[in-house]
Order: structure tokens, then sequence, then C-alpha cells
């Protein structure tokens, strides 16, 4: 009996590792689950932001300001867990990486309203084209980490 038990623990520790590793993918899918509806909002936010006007400065600031915190939040969820299996690791780095090219389009789009607000409309244009830049680059890697994630 004695002999029996070493090599049928390590059969019982095989048989679970897939088990986990789709538990941890479960996981960093649950914890992003619960912002994909507000980043699908945001992400379209950045994605159609113009230049506001001097007037809209104001209400434009104040939408960005929520979205860079729905973007932190979502950052601090999936950097707060692990992929386990290839195709969780690859969807967490390319979620990680979107984020944080949408981050950086909301502080493009921050420097725009903020521009537009003090009257400087050359400012504005130019920090609302690399706003756009910067998120045409990471939409595509939301669409792929997002299939990867199972979360659409």
């Amino acid at each position: 009996m004695r002999r029996a038990a070493p090599p049928c623990l390590v059969l019982i520790a095989v048989l679970a590792l897939p088990a986990l590793a789709r538990a941890n993918d479960a996981s960093l899918e649950h914890a992003l689950h619960g912002y994909e509806s507000k980043l699908t909002t945001d992400i379209g936010y950045l994605a159609d932001f113009s230049a506001p006007s001097r007037g809209g400065a104001s209400g434009a600031l104040s939408r960005i300001s929520g979205t860079q915190k729905d973007l932190s939040a979502a950052y601090r969820a999936a950097s707060g867990q692990q992929g386990s299996s290839s195709t969780g690791r690859s969807g967490r780095s390319l979620v990680l990486s979107a984020l944080s090219e949408a981050n950086t389009a909301a502080g493009d789009a921050k420097a725009s309203a903020d521009a537009a607000r003090s009257g400087n409309s050359s400012a504005a244009r130019s920090d609302a084209n690399k706003e756009r830049g910067v998120i045409d680059q990471a939409i595509p890697r939301f669409e792929q980490g997002g299939k990867d994630l199972h979360l659409f």
C-alpha cells in the first residue's frame, strides 16, 4: 500500500493541474467581466473623441475623468490576476497593454479638453489627433484580449 501512495499522489496532482489552470483563467475572466460594459462605453467614447469647443470642455473633462477611473480600476483588476493557460496569459497581456494605451489616450483627450477650455483650439485639435492615434492602436488589443478571455 505504501508503494502505491506516491504514484497515486502524483497522478492526482497531474490530473488536477488542468482544473487549476481553468480556475485561474476563470477568475481572471470573472475579475474583468464586471468592467466589460464600462470599458465598451469608455473605449467607444475615446474612439469617437474630437476636440471639444470651449463651452463643451468642462463636460468632456468630467467624462474623461470617469473614463480614467474605469480604466485604472480595470487595470488593477486584471493585474491582480494570473492566467494559467497560454491563452489566458496572452489575453491578460493584451488587455493590460490595451488598458495602458487607453489610459494614455485618455490623458491626451484630457490635454485636448484643457487646451480647448483655455481657448487654444490648435493645441486641442493636435492633442485630439494624438489621442485618436493611440486609441486606434489599443482597440485591436482589446478585441483580441477580450476574445482570448471570453469576455465577448
